[in-house]
């Protein structure tokens, strides 16, 4: 009972890192047209937030190993915390900016030292409690499209949504300065740190999550946008963005004791190419209502294992190293969802949005490649994550 009470503040800590990161595409048209800025301007906020999740996570995995990982955790909290009071309350483009780039410092610390933290309080099926517990990301990126959708139509802005956003954090960080989680064992060696890099399969694992950010993102960033220049009213937009995530919290409740069958290295290549095939119909057929939340539903559950499984996988080869491991991972996907949408704003202002949007297949297709190469290795040297036991 004390172990299923203890995992709902994780459940919390995903649901602000969903807030943080499907929250801008939604309110990307807005703050355009409020600080009179270009697409490839205010595309700049998935620039500075990117960049300041794609140094935090890789830093906080290695400080997670040699330090403390839970006071890592509780330092993400309260910079994502600050960075959403920034949003909420700043009133200049780059102040706003910098607010991003600070949320994304939390948000990088928070994602990074989840994953180890969970899995050293849930011994038990691993992976499965991952795939739950990732399921709350999906939860938070489906409530801020919709919350903002309903903001908008009450007569309400993307600021108030932030500010919704910080509170949800604050409430967050309290109930995790709370000492309910055991402290980390014995602190790794920086040796250990670094032969940990010297492993093909995480190179290969890093450009699996590499271009799954790049799908993913370009998707949830530009589709409210993308949607709104086909002829769909802002709020609507966002509404069919979020079915795209309520696909990916679904699918990672459902399909996670269905990989524990199957295989986890099964599941992730079958849900890619599923993946590819339901976005691939949605750009291509004509729009309609019905189909399209149909196709960006199917689209989200058929992804919504690849992080976590992935992580997971890592956490299974590297027990020595497990913030290391899982942050390189996230590294990787953080490096994919601050680069491509932002290359994706320049395309959409120098070309269309259309074009922008045909990349996500493009990006899905190189994600699966990599998994056909990392299932190569992973029979050679990881059975665990294809369903067996390490050797």
């Amino acid at each position: 009972m004390k172990k299923q009470f203890l995992i709902v503040p994780f459940f919390l800590a995903l649901i602000v890192i969903g807030l943080g990161l499907s929250g801008m595409g939604a309110v990307i048209p807005e703050m355009a047209q409020q600080f009179s800025v270009s697409y490839s301007v205010v595309g700049r906020v998935f620039l500075f937030h990117g960049l300041g999740y794609f140094v935090s996570i890789l830093l906080a995995g290695i400080l997670g190993d040699i330090i403390n990982q839970v006071s890592i955790l509780r330092l993400g909290i309260f910079l994502s915390l600050a960075g959403f009071g920034g949003i909420s309350f700043l009133p200049s483009f780059p102040l706003v900016m910098a607010s991003f780039l600070l949320m994304g410092v939390g948000l990088g610390f928070i994602d990074a030292m989840i994953s180890p933290v969970a899995n050293s309080v849930f011994t038990e099926k691993p992976a499965t409690t991952l795939n739950i517990i990732h399921a709350f990301f999906g939860l938070g990126s489906l409530a801020a499209p919709r919350l903002y959708s309903f903001l908008v139509v009450e007569g309400y802005g993307w600021r108030n949504l932030y500010q919704i956003c910080t509170l949800f954090t604050l409430i967050t960080l309290v109930i995790f300065l709370f000492p309910f989680i055991p402290r980390k064992n014995q602190p790794s060696q920086f040796k250990e740190l670094l032969g940990v890099f010297k492993q093909p399969a995480l190179w290969i694992m890093g450009f699996t999550t590499l271009f799954y950010a790049g799908g993913v993102s370009t998707l949830n960033g530009w589709l409210v946008s993308y949607l709104e220049g086909e002829g769909i009213v802002r709020g609507e937009g966002a509404i069919f963005l979020s079915y795209f995530w309520l696909g990916i919290m679904l699918g990672r409740l459902i399909l996670s004791p269905v990989s524990d069958k199957v295989g986890h290295l099964n599941t992730i290549r079958l849900n890619a190419l599923g993946g590819i095939v339901f976005v691939s119909l949605f750009l291509l057929l004509p729009f309609h209502s019905t189909s399209a939340v149909l196709l960006l539903f199917g689209t989200g559950f058929m992804l919504s294992t690849l992080i976590p499984t992935t992580v997971s996988y890592a956490l299974a080869t590297f027990p020595e190293v497990t913030s290391t491991a899982s942050s390189w991972v996230l590294f990787n996907n953080s490096l994919g969802s601050f680069l491509f949408p932002w290359l994706g704003g320049v395309i959409g202002t120098a070309f269309s949005l259309r074009l922008t949007m045909i990349f996500v297949p493009l990006f899905l297709i190189l994600m699966f490649l990599f998994q056909q190469w990392l299932a190569t290795i992973g029979r050679r040297n990881v059975m665990v994550f294809n369903g067996y036991q390490k050797e």
